[in-house]
């Protein structure tokens, strides 16, 4: 009987270790198809008519960090996900600027509503390191409507190196 139980155990602990690695996996997954997404992607908007984004850039050691801010929603966005890149880098060992992909916490932006305890902001900020102050970096932002059945995108080109803020 204890050879049973402990079989059981052992094969509940094997299950779960399992299951993280395959949220894991997915969450991998959503990450490079975003990145293939954005690299595919031809036609790119200077702005947005569902929420505003600005970016701004400031010397570091390492080269410049920029910041890009999602913010001012005009429709409610619901699981928002980001992620943006420069054009032509690899990212197989280097992380691309991104938020909603890989957290546990999903964030939405509803117009005119703040609740952060319950995962509604004001804002999103994701940021990176690059070593090029004139760079143009490509914007991926998704969401989906409030009972999760539609999918939106916007894929946004922004230059980095002029620090403009882009309205809807």
């Amino acid at each position: 009987m204890k050879k049973i139980l402990i079989s059981i155990l052992i094969l509940f602990g094997l299950v779960g270790c399992k299951s993280n690695k395959t949220i894991d996996n997915f969450k991998r997954d959503k990450y490079n198809s975003m990145i293939s997404l954005l690299n595919e992607h031809l036609e790119y908007k200077d702005a947005s008519e569902f929420f505003d984004v600005s970016v701004d850039i400031t010397p570091i050691e390492e080269g410049y960090r920029f910041y890009i801010v999602i913010d001012n929603a005009k429709v409610a966005m619901y699981d928002v996900e980001a992620i943006a890149i420069e054009k032509d880098v690899d990212y197989t060992n280097t992380m691309a600027a991104n938020i909603g992909i890989f957290e546990d916490s999903d964030y939405s932006l509803i117009p005119n509503q703040v609740n952060v305890d319950g995962g509604y902001v004001k804002g999103l900020s994701i940021s990176g390191i690059t070593v090029n102050p004139n760079s143009n970096y490509y914007l991926l932002v998704q969401w989906h409507n409030k009972d999760l059945s539609i999918t939106s995108r916007e894929f946004i080109k922004l230059n980095i190196s002029t620090g403009e803020s882009y309205g809807g």
